[in-house]
Formats: structure tokens, C-alpha cells, sequence
């Protein structure tokens, strides 16, 4: 967003990516001349002053790429609008949990794609037009999503995205309710999802023994299922949401069990669904 005179870049949000997690991390920055790395630098904890220390926020933390002055950066081919990343990698925490930077919602891409490889493989014909779609700018809008349901028009839209665990410290449960890694994908039950298609999740899930667990959420979803439901004079959505912990952080952490029945619970769905099926309440 910015370049100093002593060659230090100060950025803005791409997304919802969080300003506290920033100081101390390494940073890659996309160039036409390719990655250049940074760091985001923070007072050393001797420099800052007891009882008046600033939380990181996008005015004050900064990336440093070594250079002298803004002539060096340019030089490096770094510019204004160049976006700017984390290179943090995979890592497996004892056997079943996964961590990772952007598993929101990188896993869901992965999840849904598990879904058409499984309807592959199977060799099942489903009785309906079925389009497997990954959507981009959903942190800034639902931008994705408008694009596709304008373009594709469904009937239905099973919607998959991450949820909050609630367990662990400064969440309080009683105002976002219980979610728990490990205890199985959640059912969304909020004015977007449709009552009748959140119905036949459901009772797929119990027929099939996948676990589950249920949110409540009183206006909007947050996810792209919004788009979807209020689209084309109104979309029969719902919402299947991956519990994890850390969101929008570089250690975002999911549960293998929950990744894997979140796939089981829309692929059997999927074949619950008969031909001509509208989920109208009027029926």
C-alpha cells in the first residue's frame, strides 16, 4: 500500500487476513521478477515502553526486505499492489490433526473435489446436472459465489466452508455455541438454509452413522451459502461447515475424522437427492 523513504512497505488487508499474527513472520512478496522475501519487524520487547505497549495494528507493522531506501525496493521489483503472502507449509500434529495457513478454505476445495472423485470412481449416475465448484473472493464478499449461481442458475446448492471451534481459550461458547473438532462436520441452521434440504442432511447423516453437530446462527451465514439461497428469485441452500481452530491464522488446524465425514456426508446427500426434487415446501 505504501512505500517509506527508508525502503519499509506498509500494507492493507487482502481479505481477512489478521494484523496481530503479523510481527515476527517471514513474508513472501509476488513480483514479476518472482517471490522476494520480507519480515514483518516488531520493537524489540526491551524498546517498548511497560503498560503502554501498542497491539500490532495495519498502521504500525510494517515489512522490512532489506533495503536502503524506496529506490531499493523498486529496484527489487517491488510495487504498490504487489500481493503478499505467508509461506508457511503443511504439518500433521499427533496422527489426525492437520495445520496449516489458509485451510479456509483450501480444505473445502479439497473436500468437494474428494466428493466427484468418489462419484467417479463409484461410477454413480446421479439423475440431476450436478456442477462441483470452488469460488474465489468469498472473504471480501461472496464474489465467487454471485458469479457462479448467476451463471449456472441451480435448483440446489450444498455449500461446504469452516466453522469455529469453540473449545479452546477466549471463545466463549454460550455466545458461539459448542463446536469441537474431532465430533464431526456441523449443520448450519440459520435463515439462508433451507429447511427441507437441511432435513435430508440430517437424516443422511444419522442413516449412514456420520456424526454431526448443529449451529444456530440468527442472520446472515457468512459463507457462500448467502449468495446462493438469495439468488435467481431463490436457491434451496444449506450449509456443511469443517470445525477449526485458529482461523485466519497461519496454524489454521482441522481434524482428519471431521475432513473425511464432511465428503461422506455430502456424497451419500447427493444420492439421496431424486430427480425433479425442488425442496419446495408447498409439496
Amino acid at each position: 500500500n505504501y512505500i517509506s523513504d527508508d525502503g519499509l512497505i506498509y500494507v492493507i488487508r487482502n481479505g481477512g487476513s489478521d494484523h496481530q499474527i503479523a510481527p515476527s513472520k517471514i513474508v513472501n512478496i509476488h513480483t514479476k521478477k518472482g517471490i522476494v522475501k520480507g519480515v514483518f519487524g516488531w520493537p524489540a520487547i526491551h524498546t517498548r515502553l511497560k503498560g503502554k505497549e501498542e497491539p500490532p495494528k495495519p498502521d504500525n507493522i510494517c515489512i522490512d526486505i532489506g533495503a536502503k531506501d524506496k529506490a531499493e525496493v523498486e529496484k527489487m521489483g517491488v510495487y504498490v499492489g504487489c500481493v503478499i503472502t505467508y509461506p508457511d507449509e503443511f504439518h500433521i500434529l499427533n496422527k489426525d490433526k492437520f495445520v496449516c495457513r489458509a485451510l479456509d478454505n483450501r480444505m473445502g476445495g479439497f473436500m468437494i473435489a474428494e466428493v466427484a472423485r468418489l462419484l467417479y470412481e463409484n461410477k454413480k449416475q446421479l439423475p440431476f446436472g450436478l456442477y462441483v465448484t470452488n469460488s474465489v473472493q468469498e472473504e471480501i464478499g461472496l464474489r465467487g459465489a454471485e458469479m457462479i449461481t448467476h451463471t449456472i442458475q441451480p435448483n440446489v446448492a450444498i455449500v461446504t466452508d469452516v466453522t469455529h471451534d469453540t473449545t479452546t481459550p477466549m471463545i466463549d461458547p454460550k455466545k458461539q455455541g459448542y463446536v469441537e473438532i474431532g465430533k464431526g462436520p456441523v449443520i448450519a441452521y440459520a435463515p439462508a438454509v433451507q429447511q427441507k434440504l437441511r432435513d435430508l442432511i440430517t437424516e443422511t447423516a444419522e442413516e449412514n452413522k456420520i456424526p454431526f453437530q448443529r449451529a444456530a446462527l440468527s442472520r446472515a451465514t457468512g459463507t457462500d451459502t448467502d449468495a446462493f439461497a438469495y439468488s435467481n428469485g431463490g436457491v434451496a441452500s444449506a450449509l456443511i461447515s469443517l470445525p477449526l481452530r485458529y482461523m485466519h491464522t497461519t496454524v489454521e488446524m482441522v481434524h482428519r475424522d471431521d475432513v473425511e465425514n464432511v465428503i461422506k456426508m455430502i456424497y451419500e446427500t447427493l444420492l439421496k437427492i431424486k430427480e425433479g426434487e425442488t425442496f419446495s415446501y408447498f409439496k
